[in-house]
């Protein structure tokens, strides 16, 4: 994202009492990821563990905090809480009130092909592409910066770009996290009807050509979903997880924000995936349904488990 004006790492440490590390005439008139930067360009990071990707950015400098500063080579602006400065410079230049999305006009940026679809009461955002032969049923919201592939179908009550679920404290209070990314869909895809993808954070939440998902089902902000996946309906997909080729979903599953499932998984409806999948398979979870009197014994026994463990573990 561009901002509205160039900043000087002086100018930064003035107004937000922070200290610079480094060069404090450098400037910068861009927000972006440290895995996705460009040149004159500033991102934040939290991890030490990110610090080894900074070398291959095209950051002019990076907001982190006092620990971590010292690791960097490039000029540092230095914050307690460096998401929290980072969405103040944001807020500087954004406004969600700046979309077209808020008045009864087509952007003139927006790229739709002649061939394709659009249902009545269907809102488009500003610098949206719709490709070829692709149908958007009624009652759909595209939001603005949304890229949308050939022979795309989007059922009615869709929200494709929605902010996603991105909250962070300050002091006591929850501040929003602004996003500033879009969502990419390519070819082929299909998209059950009231289901909700949320655009990125800064980059994009990326749908690949045919997949195909379901109604009722919620991908959240930075997500990615492999080429042929497909996902049952009442899904519901953490932020920044990524999903990979010719998958399957069962409905009413769950997954984990932050993780990973490979290639050729295939999970079962009402799944709950905490933690990665690194190999390729079939995987379920959860019990099955049986008897209310049934399963109250059997969860005060579950309750048991780890006692009985320990007790047959000393007695061995």
């Amino acid at each position: 994202m561009r901002l509205k004006k160039k900043y000087s790492l002086e100018e930064i440490s003035s107004k937000y009492n922070c200290k610079i590390l480094g060069d404090s005439q450098i400037t910068f008139e861009y927000v972006s990821s440290i895995f996705n930067s460009k040149d004159n360009s500033i991102a934040y990071i939290n991890d030490i563990k990110s610090v080894s990707h900074i070398d291959k950015t095209r950051l002019s400098c990076v907001i982190t905090t006092s620990e971590i500063a010292s690791k960097i080579k490039i000029p540092v602006v230095i914050h307690e809480n460096p998401q929290l400065l980072f969405i103040k410079i944001i807020n500087e230049s954004y406004s969600p009130s700046d979309s077209s999305m808020f008045s009864n006009t087509m952007d003139p940026c927006n790229v739709i092909d002649v061939s394709a679809t659009i249902g009545i009461n269907s809102v488009i955002g500003k610098n949206v592409t719709i490709g070829k032969s692709s149908i958007i049923y009624p009652n759909v919201t595209i939001c603005d910066d949304s890229i949308i592939g050939d022979n795309v179908i989007i059922q009615s009550g869709a929200v494709i770009g929605s902010d996603g679920f991105g909250l962070i404290k300050d002091s006591d209070l929850w501040v929003r996290v602004p996003h500033i990314g879009n969502v990419v869909i390519g070819n082929n895809v299909e998209i059950g009807a009231n289901t909700t993808i949320d655009k990125g954070t800064i980059d994009s939440t990326i749908i690949s050509d045919n997949v195909k998902i379901d109604n009722l089902v919620h991908v959240a902000h930075n997500v990615k979903i492999g080429k042929n996946t497909a996902i049952a309906a009442c899904v519901g997909i953490a932020g920044s997880t990524s999903i990979g080729e010719n998958c399957t979903i069962g409905g009413g599953s769950g997954l984990n924000g932050h993780i990973h499932v490979t290639d050729n998984v295939h999970i079962h409806g009402m799944t709950m995936v905490t933690k990665s999948i690194k190999e390729a398979g079939m995987y379920a979870s959860g019990t099955t349904v049986e008897p209310a009197d049934s399963w109250r014994k059997n969860q005060a026994r579950f309750k048991e488990l780890d006692t009985l463990a320990k007790s047959i573990k000393k007695k061995i």
